[in-house]
């Protein structure tokens, strides 16, 4: 955390202490308690208003930063320190009667949790017209088969089938004994599994493509970078020199820099630091891969800092907004504000099924760059930001409850971030021949 941003988290705690109330936020499915000593935040839908935690109200002004309270005081707005979107809340008399209805509820009934679960997703997930699922149908078909008496693994199996239709990476089901994943399997699954089977191979498709990213791995080191890589940011990122005109950087996460997990303000002054070297190191060359192939994501602060280093000049980098009601919240426009010293040449972006969510934010933000060109295949389609979710049992579940648009309004959720140039990742012909087809066609285009 930089001396600002410490300044900032001091100031903040008394601001909160003066906004005592209950308060709901606009969209996100949240209410804020706020008392003199502490804050309780609760997780709400029409049914119900449950208690998730109490904290200090020092602790509140570390998830939450900016304040910006209305004339009145009858709302507040602040910036979530883990994203980049601007909460608002507006203000409540008191608590909504769900929440002493909610404590009323026995934890374990397999029927309310299945209704939370349900209202959860009708009132938060963003995607249903995006998917073509009837979320109202899905009910009618799934209701009668969940009683009183239904058992945990009914009741499991019951959501997992709703969710499957949904495709969606970033929807999870979360239990003490079993997790399910809603997320489409990309394509490159699809064609490692049929090599595997073509061969007689018995090995798992992780591990088989465990294997082959480390083949990948010592291709691009040995045979591309062979004057050497540096590593910095935890070991998440490594930069170097494909020759005198191309820089390299590999940014395997967009979190985690700091070497400290769930501390976003660390990882960005960690970019900082780290990104100063890069530029030192490579940032005269006139042109510069940045390869995003294994990037899962991440936080989309760290994401647009990296961005910064790499963008020409001020542009829009998306708008977001998020369920409320029967419809959405506003959008809020997010920027790439680049810093003092950034990167001039030529970007060329390497992507594949496998960059996601914060990787893909990274990939819409510098759409308006006048001088990049991607390679590779689509990104996955996972861009929202995840909400997290808790059900009476003890159960957590993430959902896609923003949309995100890029600079021209274009909405790449679901079908992924297209490249200019596509080219299969770890496909069979590079493999045969050792090399990486991507960095040739990086090192071609350059060569002209």
């Amino acid at each position: 955390m930089t001396a600002g941003q410490r300044r900032n988290h001091s100031l903040s705690a008394p601001v909160f202490a003066n906004l005592k109330g209950v308060w709901r936020s606009q969209g996100y499915g949240k209410i804020l308690l706020i008392e003199s000593d502490q804050y309780t935040l609760f997780e709400e839908t029409t049914i119900s208003c449950r208690k998730l935690y109490t904290g200090s109200i020092e602790e509140l002004s570390h998830f939450y930063e900016d304040l910006v309270v209305s004339p009145g005081g009858q709302a507040f707005s602040a910036h979530r320190v883990s994203g980049v979107a601007r909460i608002s809340f507006r203000r409540l008399k008191a608590l909504p009667a769900s929440a002493a209805e909610s404590r009323r509820h026995v934890t374990k009934d397999p029927e309310h949790n299945f209704e939370i679960f349900w209202r959860t997703f009708h009132e938060q997930y963003a995607l249903f017209e995006l998917k073509g699922v009837a979320w109202d149908k899905a009910y009618h078909t799934y209701r009668p088969q969940i009683n009183a008496r239904s058992s945990r693994e009914t009741l499991f199996a019951t959501m997992a089938a709703m969710l499957r239709p949904l495709k969606d990476g970033h929807i999870r089901l979360n239990t003490p004994w079993g997790h399910y994943s809603a997320g489409a399997q990309p394509a490159l699954y699809q064609r490692l599994t049929q090599e595997l089977e073509n061969a007689n191979d018995d090995r798992e498709l992780i591990s088989y493509l465990g294997d082959l990213n480390g083949w990948l791995h010592d291709v691009i080191h040995e045979d591309y970078l062979a004057s050497g890589i540096s590593h910095g940011g935890n070991r998440l990122v490594g930069w170097g020199r494909l020759n005198d005109a191309i820089g390299y950087m590999n940014i395997r996460a967009m979190a985690g820099q700091s070497g400290k997990t769930g501390e976003p303000a660390a990882d960005l002054s960690a970019v900082d630091g780290l990104m100063q070297k890069v530029l030192a190191d490579v940032g005269e060359l006139p042109n510069l891969v940045v390869d995003l192939r294994n990037n899962g994501g991440g936080y989309d602060g760290v994401a647009l800092r990296f961005a910064a280093y790499l963008m020409d000049r001020k542009r829009l980098a998306f708008t977001k907004s998020a369920r409320h009601g029967n419809g959405f919240t506003g959008k809020q426009a997010i920027h790439v504000t680049p810093v003092s010293q950034t990167y001039r040449g030529n970007l060329f972006v390497l992507t594949s099924e496998l960059t996601a969510s914060a990787a893909e934010i990274f990939v819409l933000s510098l759409l308006q760059h006048p001088r990049l060109t991607l390679i590779g295949e689509p990104t996955q389609g996972i861009l929202s930001d995840t909400l997290e979710r808790h059900l009476p049992n003890g159960w957590h579940l993430t959902l896609s409850n923003e949309i995100y648009r890029a600079y021209d309004g274009e909405v790449y959720e679901d079908i992924g971030i297209p490249p200019h140039i596509r080219l299969n990742y770890l496909g069979r012909k590079g493999r045969e021949d050792g090399k990486d087809p991507m960095l040739e066609r990086v090192l071609k285009l350059v060569r002209g």
